[in-house]
């Protein structure tokens, strides 16, 4: 198996228009390719989609920095045949429960063909698929407790934080689980960050695209929203707080009610249809944002977009990529127990000034990674970074 090669450009080809219907570009021939093969089910979830967006958005400028990508949507005779293969959590979903031996025997067997890298695309930081540690050559996750330790005890309802509502809020499920802790702590380092759901479409019909492409995959509908209405605008309304509260997992849904408990004097809380609610973020100054299944939701990235102050539950205990999620930068945060969630939320809509430049940086940072100028050398980087290998087997 092959180092991962630095790249050398050679002479400058003539420009082609990009393949994914972007501007025309230079093509440079790359001296060596490294083959990466990915298995995925494809487009059959939200988390899923945000996975495979950037590699087919970005995929010329993976292909001009020397990786060569083919998506594999089942399992075939040459799946193995490349360098690394990549295999999104996504695709054995259904089986773990079913088949684990069989699914672990399968891991096996491409580890000894390939460099295997399970990304794991599931919402939450708590919880890892943590017999694979030993088979695979690196763990990637688009959410990683900061300390890594942490994965080597149980977390119940496989979550951090469901763990701490369980343990100071006396919150049980009532079906409960426990994640399976690492035992052997060298596989900790096979751990790195992927990235999170962020790089996909959030605009208003962002989703719609989503699901015209699973059908119809034409690469034109893959593309990024702009800003669509800038932090400084005039929004007359104060807080926007709309999200579900059912979950069947009493841990998850927890935070969800006490935030709504609180609210409930105070505005509407139910869920709107999506142009309402499109409408209401932009006409709002700060946008509450709570966990869901897991710390990263879809609305983070609506609030982005729309230009509102992302106000959420503290983060400072994991790690993502693209890191959009830093207190006092670009969104305004609350201690888990919620004791300071209303004073908050008050310190945020009287100082304009501070609302304003977190909700305004918030913004320009999301754009950078997606929309902006840099965006597919920044993905193109990270992802050089996370299959990378420095020693031969």
């Amino acid at each position: 198996m092959v180092e991962i090669p630095v790249v050398v450009a050679t002479e400058p080809t003539v420009g082609n228009q990009d393949c994914f219907g972007c501007a025309p570009h230079q093509e440079f021939l790359v001296s060596v390719m490294i083959r990466i093969h990915l298995l995925s089910p494809g487009f059959t979830s939200p988390n899923g989609a945000a996975f495979l967006f950037p590699l087919l958005k970005f995929h010329e400028s993976l292909r001009q920095s020397g990786m060569m990508l083919k998506l594999f949507f089942r399992i075939e005779d040459d799946l193995t045949d490349c360098d690394v293969l990549l295999v999104d959590s996504k695709f054995h979903k259904f089986q773990w429960s079913r088949n684990r031996e069989q699914v672990l025997e399968q891991f096996g067997q491409w580890a000894e063909q390939a460099r295997v890298i399970y990304c794991d695309t599931t919402d939450s930081s708590g919880s890892l698929q943590s017999e694979l540690l030993p088979i695979v050559d690196k763990y990637a996750k688009s959410q990683l407790l900061h300390d890594k330790q942490a994965y080597c005890r149980p977390l119940y309802g496989n979550r951090f934080f469901a763990d701490y509502y369980h343990k100071s809020k006396g919150v049980f499920d009532s079906s409960p689980e426990w994640s399976t802790p690492v035992r052997d702590k060298e596989g900790l380092n096979k751990l790195v960050l992927s990235w999170n759901t962020g790089l996909a479409d959030y605009s208003l019909w962002g989703p719609d695209l989503m699901k015209v492409y699973r059908r119809l995959p034409i690469k034109s509908l893959l593309r990024f929203s702009k800003p669509l209405y800038v932090a400084d605008k005039h929004r007359p309304l104060d807080v926007s707080c709309r999200f579900g509260i059912t979950y069947h997992r009493e841990t998850v849904a927890w935070q969800r009610q006490q935030i709504r408990e609180l609210m409930r004097n105070q505005l509407r809380t139910d869920k709107l249809n999506r142009r309402q609610y499109f409408k209401e973020l932009m006409s709002s100054k700060v946008v509450v944002s709570p966990f869901g299944w897991g710390e990263i939701t879809l609305k983070d990235f609506e609030v982005f977009i729309t230009g509102g102050l992302l106000l959420k539950p503290t983060l400072d205990y994991m790690d993502t990529w693209p890191n959009l999620f830093i207190a006092e930068e670009t969104m305004a945060t609350f201690d888990w127990d919620l004791q300071n969630f209303l004073a908050v939320l008050d310190e945020v809509l009287r100082d304009v000034p501070r609302r304003t430049h977190i909700a305004r940086e918030g913004q320009r940072r999301y754009a950078k990674y997606t929309s902006g100028s840099e965006a597919a050398h920044l993905f193109v980087n990270h992802f050089k970074n996370m299959i990378a290998f420095n020693e031969n087997r």
